[in-house]
This record gives structure tokens, sequence and C-alpha cells, in this order.
């Protein structure tokens, strides 16, 4: 027993340093995404360095039934983004598809002001982040 201890304060701090490098330096977010009040149930969001040169890392990632999440092995490192919102929203209508098979027409349902020009910005932080968006015509 008593050859234990000695080597337990060891074990303790080689846990402790191995659970920090294994966080990375990558944050995770997370959020709600609607356009109009409508709930965006299929598309996509990607978070753009402001300054390339800070060290600031892009991340992309799905959105399903209105909510995204990046954890903190694929989310953006912590800095400064601009917020890009993709959607292609279903018209209710079949159109030709892969080998003549009917598909359902989607049609882009966010405005390029929210996406390819979007002037959303937001401040990325070590750990969680949640970031709802609620975004208006």
């Amino acid at each position: 027993m008593l050859s234990f201890r000695p080597r337990m304060p060891l074990l303790v701090l080689v846990l402790a340093f191995s659970a920090g490098c294994n966080s990375g330096p990558r944050a995770s977010v997370e959020g709600k995404v609607s356009y109009d009040g409508e709930t965006v149930d299929k598309g996509g969001i990607a978070f753009i360095p402001v300054e390339e040169d800070a060290g600031t890392l892009r991340a992309t990632g799905p959105i399903h039934d209105g909510r995204y999440h990046l954890d903190n092995q694929g989310g953006p490192t912590p800095g400064k983004y601009r917020v890009e919102i993709h959607w292609r929203k279903k018209t209710g209508k079949k159109v030709p598809g892969e080998g003549g098979q009917p598909r359902d027409e989607a049609v882009p349902g966010i405005p390029a002001k929210y996406n390819t020009e979007s002037k959303l910005i937001v401040d990325v932080r070590p750990g969680r982040n949640t970031f709802d968006f609620a975004l208006e015509k």
C-alpha cells in the first residue's frame, strides 16, 4: 500500500494534463436557426474568420430541424467570425431527378444578406458557445 501512495499525485497530474490536451484549441458552437418564424429544417452554417491571419479556423456544419452543433473537434477556434446560413427550402413540387426519379424541388430559402453577403458577426469564446439566429425578411 505504501508504494501506491507516492504515485497517486503523479497519476492525478498525468490525467489532468491529458484531459487538457484532448480538448484542443477549438470551441463548440450550437444554436437554433429560423427564418421569418419558420424553422430551417435542413441547411448549413459556416463560421468564417473575420481576420484570416489571427489563427482562427473556419468551421462549417449542417442544420437539422432548426438546430446546429459543432463540437470542440470541428468547431471554430476562439475569435470573431462572419456567419453564413444556407437553406434549400422545399417548394412542395416534384421535379425530375437522377434517372428520371421525381425529387422534391428546393430553392434558396434565405436571402444573400444572411449568407454570401452576411453581416452576422459573432465572437466565439473558448469552451461552449450558443448562438441562436432568428432571421427576418
